[in-house]
């Protein structure tokens, strides 16, 4: 019979891993473009590529999706995710892409602390602990040598991290009375809006081959959202989210097949404190409500 040779449905664990993959290779391509073009620009082509798709929803709703209940704070969210977008990438670009990634996951830290100082969220003793030993292992990455100093776009990557996070706690409120489509339009508007005149005035005709890297840099910046938002369909985000530091392994990988990078002693010492922290606050947060944080903070939607 034909359902003998059915293959066996794929797990949450496995699109997981999957979109984990897709992004990490996404950022690497976002890197070897911003090589020779400028980040502005990448950013201007990404953002054409989403609204691209999100015209067909705007059309169908007769532009119903634009009303939203709280234009304000939309367009506090939208300038908040256009300034991690500029800091973060442009921070890809410039360092190893274990680096950034390592650093990049410190926004968990930043949700956890912004929700507890401006939500009024309880912070147990253990999440401020793991809070402690993570943003030790940031310290361990920063950390000059007696020959340099701390690397700016090291701090650019910590600064989107932080933006991130703002970004994250936002999208909560919003939540609340938005649709995500109406969130997800007027984002995507805001940021086109911000990065079109840089991405103009910085122009540079991209060849034949680029112009083919760019349209599969939006290729995979939708399936790797696809793929993770399939994941979550069948899986809880605080099951899930420890999955998510496999992206650290993808672009250690990535950054030495392409860009002949190998990462330094104290980047993989930094990083194991930093993920250990991580999932030390993951675990704490089963434990209680106060876990809710960090699982609406892995919301598919925020990965944009």
């Amino acid at each position: 019979m034909a359902s003998d040779f059915r293959l066996p449905a794929a797990s949450p664990a496995a699109w997981y891993l999957l979109s984990a993959l897709l992004f990490a290779v996404m950022l690497a391509l976002f890197k070897w473009l911003g090589q020779t073009l400028p980040t502005t620009q990448l950013l201007l082509l990404r953002q054409l590529g989403v609204m691209a798709i999100l015209i067909p929803v705007i059309v169908q709703s007769g532009g119903g999706v634009l009303r939203a209940e709280r234009p304000g704070l939309n367009l506090f969210r939208g300038l908040l995710s256009a300034a991690a977008m500029l800091v973060g990438f442009t921070a890809v670009v410039h360092l190893p892409l274990s680096e950034s990634t390592t650093l990049n996951f410190t926004k968990v830290f930043f949700v956890v602390l912004l929700g507890g100082l401006l939500l009024r969220e309880q912070v147990t003793a253990a999440r401020w602990g793991a809070m402690a030993l993570g943003f030790a292992g940031v310290a361990v990455v920063l950390a000059p040598d007696a020959r340099t100093m701390v690397d700016p776009m090291s701090l650019l990557a910590v600064l989107a991290a932080f933006l991130t996070a703002a970004t994250m706690l936002v999208v909560r409120m919003l939540a609340q009375v938005e649709r995500t489509s109406t969130m997800m339009i007027w984002q995507s508007v805001i940021v086109l809006a911000v990065v079109v005149v840089p991405g103009i005035s910085g122009w540079v005709t991209p060849t034949l081959e680029q112009w083919g890297l760019i349209a599969a840099l939006c290729l995979l910046m939708g399936a790797s959202q696809w793929t993770m938002i399939r994941a979550h369909r069948a899986a809880e985000a605080s099951a899930l989210s420890p999955l998510e530091y496999t992206r650290l392994l993808y672009a250690t990988a990535l950054g030495f097949l392409l860009f002949d990078h190998v990462p330094e002693g104290e980047t993989l010492i930094g990083a194991g404190l930093i993920i250990a922290a991580a999932l030390w606050v993951r675990r704490d947060g089963r434990a209680g409500p106060a876990g809710e944080t960090e699982a609406k903070a892995t919301d598919p939607a925020e990965r944009q």
